[in-house]
């Protein structure tokens, strides 16, 4: 393979498509033959660059953000005619040649409640604009469920026959740390008792759903974590704990100490954060929405996202399987073997 890693997600605030790229990358590296040829292209203020044993990292450009995708990235593969570019954050140059690229999914298209501000307007005009482009100009179109897959198909038809699922793995949940004084940051929260949950109050990640129950649940403690949420907030009922930004070291004790990790997402093109509680150890209570069955299987509590009269604790009575029928099924090894070859 002769390929050029769009390295933009190096200069880029860690998220759901940052982490899969950051992690996809890292595997790739293991898996790759001696003879394959891969670089990654990255921009002057891409920031903690892993040091890789098989792919060569080189900067590009003067620009940054955006800007320097669109200009200084396409310059140059335009300059390496034999290359083939490789997409995993959703956008690639307009001005590239076809190559790779990654949608995670189209909640773009299915879900223009989430935009409600103007730049988030504009953001979601632009993206269903690339997605038209690219789902017909593209030589394969890579995306991380079976869920998505056929939503891709049947919004872009012309996508038909190029795509591939390349899915998220949880493996990196392993080198978390716990902090081990987190109970001084959250009193409130005893280890087993109260229900955690990282919702917003963007319309497919159903934070309502939280208050809803908690309201309906007086006797019962929950807890979100995350800036969305004012503590002033008339529609958060008082037994539900605002944690503001959490570390991942307090994210990760949060996660191992809840009675229950929630997650009552409407809309999720795969659904990672339920498979890392799982991996760490966590119960979860999922929606029954869109990918989360595919990806969750038997091993979480089910709840339909749009009814609040939920008793939690019979649902968790409930039996499951183990966390492992669903864990066994992803790694970001397999992922990045799936991903070569897909390219070859």
């Amino acid at each position: 393979m002769r390929v050029t890693i769009n390295g933009a997600y190096l200069s880029f605030a860690m998220q759901g498509v940052v982490r899969y790229a950051r992690e996809l990358v890292q595997a790739l590296d293991v898996v790759l033959d001696e003879d394959d040829d891969i670089e990654l292209a990255v921009p002057r203020d891409a920031h903690d660059v892993p040091n890789f044993k098989k792919i060569r990292v080189c900067s590009v450009g003067r620009l940054t953000g955006k800007a320097w995708e669109q200009i200084d990235l396409a310059a140059h593969m335009l300059m390496h005619p034999d290359r083939v570019l490789l997409n995993l954050c959703n956008v690639a140059p307009l001005l590239a040649r076809p190559g790779v690229t990654t949608i995670h999914d189209v909640m773009y298209r299915t879900c223009p409640q989430s935009y409600t501000t103007v730049r988030s307007k504009v953001s979601r005009a632009w993206h269903c604009m690339l997605y038209e482009l690219l789902t017909r100009r593209e030589r394969l179109i890579l995306t991380v469920s079976e869920y998505s897959k056929a939503e891709i198909a049947q919004l872009y038809p012309h996508a038909q026959g190029k795509l591939c699922v390349v899915p998220n793995a949880w493996q990196h949940v392993e080198e978390y740390r716990e902090a081990s004084d987190w109970r001084k940051r959250y009193p409130l929260l005893e280890p087993g008792t109260y229900f955690f949950s990282m919702a917003t109050r963007a319309y497919h990640k159903n934070g309502r759903w939280v208050c809803e129950v908690a309201k309906r649940n007086p006797r019962l403690t929950f807890a979100i974590a995350g800036s969305s949420y004012d503590a002033d907030d008339q529609d958060v009922p008082p037994n539900v704990c605002l944690l503001g930004f959490v570390s991942d070291e307090d994210a990760c004790a949060l996660i191992r100490n809840c009675r229950a990790f929630l997650y009552p997402s409407l809309y999720e093109g795969f659904g990672l954060p339920p498979l890392e509680a799982l991996a760490l150890g966590a119960q979860v209570v999922s929606s029954n929405a869109t990918s989360l069955p595919e990806v969750l299987g038997d091993a979480v509590h089910y709840i339909d996202p749009t009814d609040y009269d939920v008793d939690l604790e019979q649902l968790l009575a409930q039996p499951v399987a183990p966390a492992r029928n669903a864990l066994d099924r992803f790694s970001w090894e397999g992922s990045a073997r799936t991903l070569a070859a897909s390219i070859n």
